[in-house]
């Protein structure tokens, strides 16, 4: 089977592998798509190692091994990256999302492959007649915005900002609407580039009220001007150096809830004047979404169009496209948000 590895800086391998066999507790999924995610691409220019590229995987149970009951061949699956352990201090307690013993595939398999074999207990069925699997795939990344919305936590009638407009911000800004916020301003860092101006008004679509673009306009005074008392929640699903920005125009009491990240040291750490967050009452809040929890949640709203799949999915490529697939996402020329590979 052909398995897709990459390294810094930019570097390709479409490997053939044995196809796998599942051993006890364990399947095999036939991947049917497989989105390209921002960690990708962090892997490709970070990562100096040969690395498995691809986790938001959907496809068919191809093999079930020995001890697995619950999953017949054929049927329709996503899988999981990260699981919990479940005997652990912190999963006993009812705390999953804070297990530290946790089981990946990530590791060693690419998910950018023509099989995956996993844990069981690492797939989540969805209803194939109502979603095809480049949307299923979609499933993962909505799940991580799931989890920053919980952290967050806005409230009905709450002014929220949504700071960075990938998939991951798109769908909150859809996700915020969906829990009754009175207005969404959703930021991106320019709308001159095709890319840029795209994906704003796929934000618009989503459901942002207003569109800003930190290269055009002076986001912090135009939404101060919107929202003179300052906005409930900030979502922050860009760079850390929006903190910023984001602690400007949050009120008195907001949160701020952050899942963007940076790798290198200039663009992970951040200053700030921290008696005045105290004084304003601030609360930031991280959100780091593995283990992945709200899988049946994501799957139910896409499957319902409360997540429009199709304004996300822009490209799609076969396996052997793959260095067209990540120049489409990476060229600021092209109009792509979501990029799924079909192998």
């Amino acid at each position: 089977m052909r398995s897709l590895w990459g390294k810094a800086p930019f570097q390709f391998e479409l490997r053939e592998l044995p196809t796998p066999e599942p051993g006890p507790g364990e399947v095999v999924v036939q991947v049917a798509a497989c989105g390209i995610c921002g960690t990708d691409l962090h892997f490709l220019r970070h990562n100096p190692d040969w690395t498995p590229l691809g986790h938001e995987v959907a496809g068919t149970i191809a093999a079930v091994g020995p001890y697995v009951s619950r999953w017949q061949a054929g049927e329709a699956v996503i899988v999981e990256n990260h699981v919990g352990c479940g005997v652990c201090q912190q999963c006993k307690n009812g705390r999953a999302l804070y297990c530290q013993d946790l089981t990946t595939y990530m590791n060693d398999r690419a998910g950018f492959a023509d099989y995956l074999r996993v844990r069981a207990d690492m797939v989540q069925a969805f209803d194939g007649q109502a979603l095809a699997p480049r949307q299923a795939a979609l499933a993962e990344p909505l799940t991580v915005a799931l989890d920053l919305l919980q952290r967050a936590d806005p409230d009905l009638n709450d002014e929220v900002a949504v700071f960075g407009p990938g998939p991951i911000g798109l769908m909150l800004a859809r996700l915020a609407r969906l829990r009754g916020a009175r207005r969404v301003f959703l930021t991106g860092s320019t709308r001159s580039t095709p890319h840029g101006r795209h994906r704003l008004e796929v934000g618009q679509r989503m459901g942002a009220d207003v569109t800003l673009a930190e290269a055009e306009d002076d986001i912090v005074a135009a939404i101060q001007a919107a929202v003179p008392q300052g906005v409930d929640r900030v979502l922050v699903t860009a760079p850390p150096r929006t903190l910023l920005p984001a602690f400007e125009i949050a009120r008195f009491g907001a949160i701020i809830g952050l899942i963007g990240i940076e790798f290198g040291k200039s663009g992970a750490e951040v200053t700030f004047d921290a008696n005045a967050f105290h004084f304003k009452k601030l609360q930031l809040r991280a959100s780091h979404a593995i283990p992945n929890h709200y899988f049946p949640m994501a799957l139910d709203l896409l499957a319902r169009r409360a997540v429009d799949p199709e304004l996300l999915v822009s490209h799609t490529f076969s396996l052997e496209e793959y260095a067209s697939a990540f120049e489409a996402l990476t060229d600021p020329q092209q109009t792509a948000v979501k990029v799924v590979i079909i192998p």
